[in-house]
């Protein structure tokens, strides 16, 4: 593992402020070829913003995201072939769907839409896109994985290269913007919002899903261990009330604020915490964290996985109708026409 990669001090996205107070430490335990450095997280005196702070420079980004990422070449690790039919596939399909199909019901154009996911890795969503029922979707999408994209542009889509940010994208265009689990891993929020805002036509919907830092299981796993905090690849934790200030304050109006189950943290979660009783790496408890609650291979339809995330969905079940709240949020909101 790489030590003393290149990082950056920064202050808070929302309200510039540098003054904050530490919450945590942690340092990555999902990949063993990425960086073993120790990070802190910490939480912004002035309007409550919890984020990285000093986070990786963005030229380490192929190093805190490896080749073997789980989200990259899905297909070519046979996520896709395995068997489409699986309970934990259609689920997992499913789930997709019907939240895209909720967000395009609000859009203010209807028959045919054109849709852009953030982050589409090798368009393993953007395939199922394809599959809505309530509308002619055109799939775009856009990545900084080169060979990524180039699987995503063989599946049919439209792909751009390059970060969101900076990737030459066609203004006033889309109907539907999605970023799901994106706008927490990105240097500047601010101008990711505001380059949402700008690619969407008026009345365009922007469809954020990211961590909640206020669920009960990020509160109870505070010190190191949540799953969420992804170290070093989660840079900002968003509240529900600092990520309503992050998209009012581009112009946005919000439409609808859920929770999700979110079981991939609650296997993080678990890696983290069976893998940290070693005192020496690769350890007995490592091995058996890596065997029980991988943290790369939760995507693959295999029985172990369907058992683990029907299990920690229902415990997310349960805790959202005990607390209102689970660690997964999406907030819906609109462009004005």
């Amino acid at each position: 593992m790489k030590v003393g990669i290149k990082k950056v001090e920064v202050c808070c996205n929302n309200c510039g402020s540098r003054a904050s107070s530490l919450v945590t430490e942690g340092v990555e335990h999902e990949y063993k070829n990425t960086t073993s450095d120790i990070f802190r997280v910490v939480k912004c005196h002035d309007c409550g913003l919890v984020y990285l702070n000093p986070r990786p420079d963005i030229s380490e980004l192929s190093t805190i995201y490896p080749s073997e990422y789980y989200a990259y070449h899905l297909a070519e690790k046979n996520v896709e072939k395995e068997n489409t039919n699986s309970l934990l596939y259609r689920a997992r399909r499913n789930v997709y769907l019907s939240r895209l199909e909720r967000a395009l019901s609000l859009s203010a154009q209807k028959g045919s839409l054109k849709v852009l996911d953030i982050g589409c890795a090798d368009g393993r969503a953007l395939n199922w896109y394809k599959q809505v029922r309530c509308a002619n979707v055109e799939t775009f999408g856009v990545d900084f994985d080169e060979k990524a994209v180039q699987l995503a542009r063989n599946a049919g889509h439209t792909v751009y290269f390059g970060r969101f940010e900076e990737a030459c994208i066609p203004e006033q265009f889309f109907d539907l913007v999605v970023a799901t689990h994106v706008i927490e891993h990105v240097a500047d929020p601010t101008a990711f919002a505001q380059r949402a805002f700008e690619v969407l036509k008026p009345g365009g919907i922007f469809l954020i899903e990211t961590p909640n830092i206020e669920a009960f299981d990020a509160r109870w796993f505070k010190n190191r261990h949540w799953g969420g905090y992804h170290f070093p690849r989660h840079w900002i934790f968003y509240s529900p009330a600092t990520l309503k200030r992050l998209v009012e304050a581009r112009g946005f109006t919000i439409v609808e604020t859920h929770f999700h189950p979110a079981p991939a943290f609650w296997n993080w979660t678990m890696h983290s915490l069976i893998g940290s009783a070693d005192r020496q790496k690769n350890g007995f408890f490592s091995r058996l964290a890596d065997r029980l609650f991988p943290p790369a291979e939760f995507q693959k339809n295999s029985l172990r996985n369907l058992l683990f995330v029907s299990a920690f969905t229902l415990l997310d079940i349960a805790l959202k109708a005990a607390t209102g709240s689970t660690s997964n949020m999406s907030m819906t909101v609109r462009k004005p026409i």
